[in-house]
């Protein structure tokens, strides 16, 4: 038994019991971190034992709708299985109708409606989340008289094996909920009203085919529809449905349209009903055309539509109607092109998505499509620099299209990716106001408040980060964005030590190997805040996260940060300096095998061959670099001192500084106008004694 005022898993605070039932004890709750109130209630019996290690308690708690509530959390107490949910604010639809007030046609419609969004989103899932107990009580009216279906049948989730006997609400639930007819005539007809065999009612021949089939999407059809019978008549469904009175009968106002769609829904086949809540909102939202006005109407028009279309058709024919059947095709092909180039950028192969997005543009160089995808292509490539010159040379300079809602949303992806690039090269002003420019576009992305919540963060703006981390939790974040985020705003505070808990929380909690990346960085640079005295821990750390990735692509940005660590615990431990040098040049050259030749990465191979004593190692790398960025100084730079280096360790009389005075030269013509280097100084500095010494 829980007790009120005791902490759940040091984050939920009880405060009061609000309910109990066969599920066991409902308390309201309190969320410690998100400051926000939430619903703890026991599962089913039936759902022990399949908790641990099941990819549907994710499915659960990454179920983000308006009209439902979200899954925070699943706990395992005293052998007893919790889940964590919104608190609901209002009251039950049951609560409703026991005030025998007169529900308006317009607002049934409209909570039928929310009802209908919510019942889409879940029989959209892989494998359909299946509500199964749909009823005035699980309905919520919130405040503003908007809709939210609670306390589904978290069961059916975690074991599709016991969908035949999931519990049965009497006049909300279908036929097929029930296990067997004896058990429906036993519940329908409690004082034993039984028909003999030979004067079975039609609806009982009905019945007996259906029960025990078990619950799908139709069955939610059914029990929201049966609900909403109750609403609208007054009269709440029997459970024995031979004496249902059909909603065309019950006298109410609702109109052609909603008494169709109710009467379907709450057909006894479940094939003759709305077969998910997509088809139920499909109906909804073209109630009109169910009214028998509007169908003769359509009618007269289609005859009339019909006439011209002859017509039309023959002039068409006659103009050369394949031009419009060209441009459809282009737009298909068009459509084609871009969806491939977004399955070449998943599976990381740049080029040739980066070959479709230009026969693409070519095609049609006024939809946005393909401008948001090429965006995406350079930032997944992590060519921050390019995406952020392309993004902006798109904006300014292109004159595409935008119009319907779905082009709106990918303008607003451009400026998300543009401030995301701007936050990768720390400029955190400039991603600023892409990032506040994406919102304008499209305000209903969370993932665009939360990376404007860090950007503000990383000015010093903490008051407004966590405004908008507000407004990102309420559009649906998910917990691990929220964590990182903290993790932000703590770090530019100056709260490394705090910073580094929601960081830490920030990666166990994610399965998005992206964010986990962003944790992780961000992580290593508070560390480095710390000081030289976390520099072991730091290591351990990255040397972890490193192995989590398993190598993966992803994963590079933190080996190149374990490699400049363990470039640093061999500056400060002269004693294992060989071993950590080795360490951080098997993980720069790991990089470079991978793809990520970057002049600075060649450079460290380089230095570290040095160090090593592989001088031959050395030269090939530095000519590689010379090779790849001729106009850049460095690599002859490195040649210089490598080539120093090689005459210090050979008796005076077989010197020659000759090569050395070579590189020097190159290296000082492509350094002419550049900043100052101080190791340029010193090979100046080098050259000059070599010449008064007679060297040269």
């Amino acid at each position: 038994m829980l007790r009120q005022g005791e902490y759940l898993n040091g984050t939920y605070r009880l405060l009061e019991e609000i309910g109990s039932g066969g599920g066991g004890i409902v308390y309201k709750a309190y969320h410690e971190r998100l400051q926000s109130y939430v619903v703890v209630k026991r599962m089913k019996e039936q759902v022990k034992g399949l908790l641990d290690g099941r990819a549907e308690v994710d499915v659960l708690k990454n179920l983000k709708h308006t009209y439902l509530p979200r899954v925070y959390d699943f706990l395992q107490i005293g052998g007893e299985i919790y889940t964590v949910m919104d608190f609901i604010p209002g009251q039950s639809l049951d609560k409703v109708l026991k005030q025998n007030r007169r529900i308006p046609r317009e607002l049934l419609l409209r909570w039928m409606t929310q009802l209908a969004e919510a019942l889409a989103y879940l029989h959209s899932q892989t494998p359909p989340v299946i509500h199964s107990d749909i009823k005035p009580s699980n309905i919520m009216v919130t405040p503003e008289e908007n809709i939210c279906l609670i306390d589904f049948n978290i069961s059916l989730v975690f074991d599709h094996s016991i969908r035949t006997s999931s519990g049965i609400s009497g006049g909300y639930s279908p036929p097929e909920q029930y296990p067997d007819f004896p058990t429906y005539q036993r519940l329908a007809r409690p004082e034993g009203r039984q028909e003999d065999p030979g004067t079975a009612s039609a609806t009982d021949g009905i019945v007996a085919q259906i029960v025990g089939r078990g619950v799908d999407g139709s069955s939610d059809i059914y029990s929201l529809g049966a609900s909403f019978y109750h609403l609208a008549t007054g009269i709440r469904p029997g459970r024995d449905f031979d004496r249902i009175v059909p909603i065309d009968r019950c006298g109410t106002d609702l109109g052609e349209g909603l008494i169709t769609i109710l009467k379907k829904s709450m057909e006894l086949r479940p094939e003759a009903r709305y077969q998910d809540g997509g088809q139920l909102l499909y109906a909804l939202q073209h109630i009109h055309e169910l009214d028998s006005e509007y169908q003769r109407k359509q009618r007269r028009r289609k005859r009339r539509k019909l006439c011209l279309a002859v017509l039309f058709l023959s002039l068409v024919l006659a103009l050369g109607g394949g031009f419009f059947l060209w441009q459809k095709e282009k737009d298909r092909t068009y459509n084609r092109m871009v969806e491939q180039a977004r399955e070449y950028i998943e599976g990381r192969d740049y080029d040739r998505a980066l070959a479709l997005l230009k026969e693409a543009v070519g095609l049609r160089p006024k939809r946005i499509d393909a401008y948001e995808c090429e965006t995406l292509r350079l930032y997944r490539q992590g060519d921050h620099e390019a995406c952020i010159r392309y993004g902006r040379d798109v904006l300014q300079n292109v004159s595409y299209r935008v119009g319907s809602e779905s082009d709106k949303q990918k303008l607003g992806n451009i400026y998300y990716l543009l401030g995301n690039s701007y936050l990768e090269e720390e400029d955190p002003p400039d991603a600023e106001i892409s990032l506040k420019t994406a919102i304008g576009q499209y305000g209903g992305n969370s993932l665009y408040y939360r990376d404007y919540a860090v950007a503000l963060a990383k000015q010093g703006k903490s008051d407004e980060a966590e405004s908008m981390l507000e407004r990102a939790v309420e559009l649906g974040l998910g917990e691990d964005s929220i964590y990182m985020v903290q993790g932000e705003i703590a770090c530019a505070e100056g709260s490394y030590e705090e910073a580094k808990g929601y960081l830490s929380q920030a990666i166990a909690a994610s399965a998005d190997d992206s964010l986990r990346k962003r944790a992780v960085l961000l992580g290593d640079r508070v560390y480095r805040e710390l000081g030289a005295a976390w520099l072991d821990e730091e290591i351990a750390f990255l040397e972890q996260e490193e192995n989590r990735a398993g190598g993966a692509a992803s994963s590079m940005e933190i080996t190149e940060r374990l490699a400049d660590a363990y470039v640093r615990k061999a500056g400060s431990e002269e004693g294992r300096k060989d071993e950590y040098h080795k360490k951080a040049l098997e993980r720069f050259e790991l990089l470079y095998e991978n793809g990520y030749a970057a002049r600075q990465t060649m450079e460290n191979i380089a230095i570290l061959r040095e160090q090593t004593g592989d001088h031959e190692g050395t030269k090939d790398m530095l000519f590689e670099m010379t090779e790849q960025y001729p106009e850049d100084y460095r690599g002859y730079k490195r040649l210089a001192f490598l080539e120093a280096d090689i005459q210090q360790t050979k008796d005076n009389a077989d010197r020659d500084y000759q090569l050395f005075a070579e590189y020097y030269q190159k290296a000082q013509e492509l350094y002419e106008g550049r900043e100052t280097d101080q190791e340029m100084e010193m090979l100046a500095v080098m050259l000059q004694d070599l010449k008064d010494g007679n060297w040269l």
